[in-house]
């Protein structure tokens, strides 16, 4: 059964203006490389063969405001449900908006504002 496609945000509960301040950005969806293991191999070339097709999180873009601040580029080796952690110097009242866009185009986003305390 396939999970649902998200993502979410998480920001600490106070933040001062000027402040620097972990985000995680934990994106729900599982991730495949479609790749099986052949035991009979003859040669290192031969060990994986392609099973299926890849399933993994392509792009992740981080927006602060208007401007865009991160772009990750994803994999078929990152993990299932993977979670990103990154640093933000608050110097704004703004929304932050994650978007994150999976192997099939498929698009999903979360936005959180940032507040000053």
């Amino acid at each position: 059964m396939a999970e649902e496609f998200s993502v979410q945000i998480r920001l600490p509960e106070t933040i001062q203006q000027g402040e620097v301040v972990e985000v995680k950005a934990k994106i729900r969806h599982f991730s495949r490389t479609g790749l099986t293991l052949v035991e009979d191999a003859t040669t290192p070339y031969e060990r994986f063969r392609r099973a299926e097709a890849a399933v993994y999180v392509k792009t992740v873009e981080v927006y602060y405001g208007a401007d865009l601040i991160s772009t990750f580029e994803l994999n078929s080796s990152t993990s299932d449900n993977p979670l990103l952690a990154f640093r933000l110097k608050a110097t704004q009242a703004a929304p932050l908006r994650v978007v994150a866009t999976d192997h099939e185009g498929k698009v999903v986003e979360a936005t959180s504002d940032v507040k000053f305390a």
